[in-house]
């Protein structure tokens, strides 16, 4: 019955990734998380086939190529999960040594046990949780760095999903991200467990085990499709809206202008430049529900996120107090602060995010063109 429902639930994922790497390379191939989406879909598949029991003597030394693959997945996985959930997230140098380490460790091992054994645990993967017993070097060294490594990508992905809920205007998003600490960390952690304690395992322990990591993956990835897929060919089931009448573009509730109003009236009165200011209590003092607020910023005005509204406003203050010639000789600092940063780097970034320029040398130029 296990092996039966680990089937199911294994080649239910490999379906789902599929499907889930066409669509993104489809629709948004341009987008930096769609094309890390595809990749993950691609390495995930790997992982589930080479971990597939039998499978090894259906796909023979080709199961090597997709252990490769598949080792990558962890790392691709970190790298998705800060384009999604960063909005200015672009992939630097670090984040691909870190990646590539992070291969090198799971690829080291591959090796080893090929110079062990005599064959790759890719083409038999039962064997593997019998045969390990920490022999060699690599073992010792590349094991223990590589679960490392794994604690570090799980601990950055559960901080950068958690750390961002609450300045993100991206409702479905926000939901998002607590569904994504608990199943990632719960996956994750599942296989952690399994490759370090893989000498350790009785063969129906193993097979428990991967049941437990298909079955979470096939629920996440079809999560994941839930909300991407959606039904919009009229040639095939005809007009739809009568069914579900959608909302005009741009048409607003009553009360939005009014809220609109007052929140107009707040940023022309230096309300939003107050430090540590947060969405819940810019909803307070403008009397607002903060789920109305949320809405008004990321759709009527077009935020992803709050701390991107508070710098527009911030930045747009502190080109007008660089630009006074009363102001000439107030430091960049005292400016900074009194427009609610807690430190000088991140207006900085924020300014030159925005102008293309430092504060220092947006107040030069504008200041010798007088």
């Amino acid at each position: 019955m296990i092996e039966l429902l680990d089937t199911v639930f294994r080649f239910g994922a490999v379906f789902c990734c599929a499907l889930t790497a066409m669509l993104a390379l489809r629709d948004a191939r341009s987008q930096l998380a769609a094309r890390l989406a595809a990749a993950l879909s691609i390495c995930t598949i790997s992982f589930m086939l080479v971990t597939a029991p039998g499978m090894g003597d259906i796909v023979g030394s080709w199961m090597v190529l997709l252990e490769v693959i598949g080792l990558a997945a962890p790392a691709v996985l970190w790298l998705f999960s800060m384009s999604l959930f960063d909005d200015k997230f672009r992939i630097k140098p670090i984040h691909i040594v870190v990646a590539v380490l992070f291969w090198l460790s799971g690829f080291a091992i591959v090796v080893e046990y090929y110079y062990l054994y005599g064959n790759f645990a890719a083409i038999s993967p039962a064997e593997l949780h019998g045969a390990v017993r920490d022999e060699g070097v690599w073992f010792k060294f590349f094991k223990p760095f590589g679960n490392l490594l794994k604690l570090g990508l799980i601990g950055h992905m559960l901080y950068t999903a958690w750390q961002g809920r609450d300045d993100d205007l991206l409702e479905g998003r926000r939901k998002f991200r607590f569904t994504f600490v608990v199943g990632g960390a719960f996956v994750l952690g599942v296989v952690v467990f399994s490759l370090s304690s893989a000498a350790k395992l009785t063969p129906d322990s193993v097979r428990m085990v991967d049941l437990v990591i298909s079955g979470a993956v096939l629920a996440i990835v079809f999560y994941l499709l839930w909300n991407v897929i959606r039904i919009d060919s009229e040639w095939l089931l005809g007009d739809l809206s009568a069914a579900k009448p959608v909302k005009p573009e741009g048409l607003s509730e009553p009360t939005d202008e009014l809220d609109m109003a007052r929140l107009n009236d707040l940023a022309a009165n230096a309300a939003l430049l107050e430090q540590g200011l947060t969405i819940a209590k810019l909803a307070e003092i403008a009397k607002v529900p903060e789920h109305r607020l949320r809405r008004l910023v990321n759709q009527h005005m077009g935020y992803r996120n709050f701390a991107d509204f508070l710098n527009h406003h911030r930045v747009e203050a502190a080109k007008d107090r660089l630009a006074d010639t009363e102001e000439r000789h107030t430091p960049v600092l005292t400016i900074a602060m009194e427009l609610g940063y807690g430190s000088l780097g991140p207006f900085n970034r924020a300014f030159k995010e925005r102008t293309g320029q430092t504060p220092t040398e947006f107040r030069r130029g504008f200041l010798g063109s007088v």
